[in-house]
C-alpha cells in the first residue's frame, strides 16, 4: 500500500514531509482516531526512505500528541481532525513567521505580501 509520496528533492526534510502527510491524512479523515499506522519498517519500505527517518517522524508525532506507541500494537492515532487543524494552523504560523521576517528584512511591505497571499490562495 502506498500511503503518500515523498519528494526526495524538496528542501523540506523527509521526516517533516512524513509528519505533514500523516497530519493531512488524519485531518481529511483518511486515517481515523484509534487506527494503527503502518510499522516503521513497512512505511519506510512503502515510501522508500530510511527507517530512521520514519522513526523520527513518528517520535515527533508522538511528542505532539497525535499518535501513541503501544507495545505489541504499534502506533495508534489519538488525535481528532479538529485538533489536527489547530496543529496545522500553528505549524503554518511558525513557517509564515520565518517568511515574513525574511520579506520584511528585504523591504517587502504588507500590501505586496498580501497580494502574493491572495494570488496563491486563489490558485489552490
Amino acid at each position: 500500500m502506498m500511503w503518500f509520496k515523498i519528494n526526495q528533492r524538496s528542501s523540506v526534510p523527509l521526516y517533516k514531509q512524513i509528519k505533514d502527510n500523516i497530519k493531512n491524512l488524519i485531518y481529511k479523515k483518511e486515517i481515523n482516531d484509534g487506527e494503527t499506522l503502518p510499522s516503521i519498517r513497512q512505511l519506510a519500505d512503502d515510501i522508500r526512505v530510511n527507517p530512521n527517518t520514519v522513526s523520527k517522524a513518528y517520535k515527533e508525532l508522538e511528542g505532539e500528541g497525535i499518535i501513541l506507541a503501544r507495545q505489541g500494537i504499534g502506533y495508534l492515532v489519538i488525535a481528532k481532525p479538529k485538533n489536527i487543524k489547530s496543529i496545522l494552523i500553528e505549524d503554518s504560523k511558525n513557517e509564515l513567521n520565518k517568511i515574513i521576517i525574511r520579506l520584511k528584512n528585504s523591504g517587502v511591505d504588507y500590501e505586496e505580501f498580501k497580494e502574493v497571499i491572495e494570488e496563491l490562495w486563489k490558485k489552490k
